[in-house]
């Protein structure tokens, strides 16, 4: 008795390669999945840290009478004190209560030249050492080392974050400059400079809407930033406000509007992170594609200053990721933009 015979039908090409393509797409799934896992975690680690600073800010200024560690990481006003004129009066301004030194200045980390307290220098090859972040006023709250350096930042220096150059400061970055350039238009607004002074905590209006620091690559790859993060708080050269708006004046002109005078990191531009006064947290996305485009390839080229950003594509007149960022600095002194200027 024959027994039938048992044909085996072998794959067609065409067949392998359908599953060769399904199991390309699988991988090619699973990968983007990791990587997107992976962007995750690191911007929540990055989060987590600004988290630790801002509440170590807070922790500081509750030892200390209220008082803030100086967004600068040493003494840099060339005076201890001067004054701002212009035609809303003059306003004399102290610094460190006049002290020149920067032994006696309160700033957060101690990134100036000298050795610390083991004999070994801050500044290493033009980067902070583990001594200038360990001897700053905040390292005993914040107490990590590691806390100061984003796990998205690629580079190997030692600290990520800066502060904002709005808090804890006696004028925007306990620099003479800035105030002198940005005087006429707050006094336009009725605005005079004790208004912008934010040594304390309970000068800030608004702790939850207020940034406390924020991602910055300042200079090359291995840059820091010696100062607060600072942008131009004044409306572009040319905007004046509608009718109706509810400021104390209306919008002047800003001849030498200088916009982004510093830059935030653009390691993950679909995810700037920063903190706010109150310790809370937030990760903003730029909306202009333009604009982070110029900053990373200025940024690239080691230089992260004083970009003006234009208008927005399509015929809008707003700088909306500026403006993101402008209305955070010091809510309920710089007056806010509403309604949006055209």
């Amino acid at each position: 008795m024959n027994s039938p015979h048992r044909h085996s039908r072998a794959f067609t090409v065409v067949e392998l390669l359908v599953v060769v393509a399904i199991i390309a797409l699988l991988l090619a799934l699973l990968l983007v999945g990791f990587r997107k896992v992976k962007l995750m975690a690191r911007t929540a680690g990055c989060l987590s840290n600004q988290r630790q600073i801002s509440l170590a800010q807070s922790s500081y200024a509750t030892d200390n009478g209220g008082a803030f560690a100086s967004p600068c990481t040493s003494f840099r006003g060339a005076m201890g004190a001067f004054t701002l004129s212009s035609t809303c009066g003059s306003f004399s301004i102290v610094l460190n209560n006049g002290n020149l030194t920067n032994a006696s200045y309160h700033s957060w980390t101690a990134s100036y030249p000298g050795a610390d307290r083991d004999g070994n220098e801050r500044m290493n090859g033009g980067s902070e050492s583990e001594g200038a972040l360990k001897q700053g006023r905040l390292f005993s709250y914040v107490g990590s080392v590691p806390v100061y350096r984003s796990p998205l930042d690629p580079t190997g220096r030692l600290r990520s974050y800066s502060l904002s150059a709005f808090v804890g400061v006696t004028v925007p970055n306990d620099v003479s400059n800035y105030g002198k350039a940005w005087l006429d238009w707050y006094c336009s607004q009725g605005i005079t400079p004790r208004t912008w002074k934010s040594t304390h905590l309970a000068q800030i209006k608004a702790p939850s809407h207020t940034i406390m620091s924020i991602v910055e690559q300042d200079g090359g790859p291995s840059g820091y930033n010696t100062h607060g993060w600072v942008i131009d708080p004044r409306p572009p050269a040319g905007s004046i406000a509608p009718a109706g708006t509810p400021n104390p004046a209306a919008w002047s002109t800003a001849p030498g509007w200088a916009g982004w005078i510093d830059t935030p990191a653009m390691w993950e531009p679909s995810g700037v992170t920063y903190s706010y006064v109150d310790g809370s947290t937030e990760s903003y996305a730029f909306q202009n594609p333009a604009v982070v485009a110029t900053m990373q390839q200025m940024q690239g080229a080691g230089n992260s200053h004083s970009y003006v950003q234009p208008a927005d594509a399509g015929g809008d007149a707003l700088r909306r990721d500026w403006m993101h960022f402008r209305d955070r600095l010091l809510p309920g002194v710089i007056p806010p933009m509403i309604p949006r200027f055209q």
